[in-house]
């Protein structure tokens, strides 16, 4: 009996482990996708190499976002954000390179009539200064679709 309830116990541990998301690590001068965690699609995270004798600070991450399953007359809101709400809006026109879906004011966009938005946006690396952060997209103010929590590591690979 004692067992049983040993055994009841690391494995309620384990399930209670596994629920947790783990955070992602980009590194530099690399490619990495980022599932959504409650929808259809992906953010792809580039480190685009730099190509002067500027430090990996200096750096620019293209976040590019293919999100699915949208309503395709609603708008949109995309963002890069960590804790305490900071971060960067996906915006303005000239800023952004949209391959489904189009751009509704300076920060909205509309996905195409199969409800799919195709957006990226390039970003100097300082922006996210090495915190966790998650891109999210937002329906009038409501969290729809939300990244996995991810870091961009300045360590070069190995």
């Amino acid at each position: 009996m004692r067992s049983i309830i040993i055994i009841l116990l690391c494995f309620g541990l384990l399930c209670g482990c596994s629920n947790e998301s783990s955070v992602i690590e980009v590194g530099a001068y690399m490619a990495e996708d980022i599932p959504f965690e409650n929808g259809v699609g992906r953010v792809t995270i580039a480190f685009e190499a730099i190509i002067d004798d500027s430090s990996i600070d200096d750096g620019i991450i293209d976040i590019i976002v293919l999100a699915k399953g949208l309503k395709s007359t609603a708008n949109y809101e995309i963002s890069l954000g960590g804790e305490n709400n900071e971060g960067v809006v996906f915006g303005p026109k000239e800023n952004v390179d949209i391959r489904f879906g189009s751009m509704v004011g300076e920060t909205l966009f509309q996905p195409n009539e199969q409800g799919e938005l195709f957006v990226s946006m390039k970003n100097p690396l300082r922006i996210i200064n090495g915190k966790e952060v998650r891109v999210i997209v937002s329906e009038n103010g409501k969290e729809v679709l939300r990244t996995q929590p991810f870091i961009v590591s300045k360590k070069a690979p190995q």
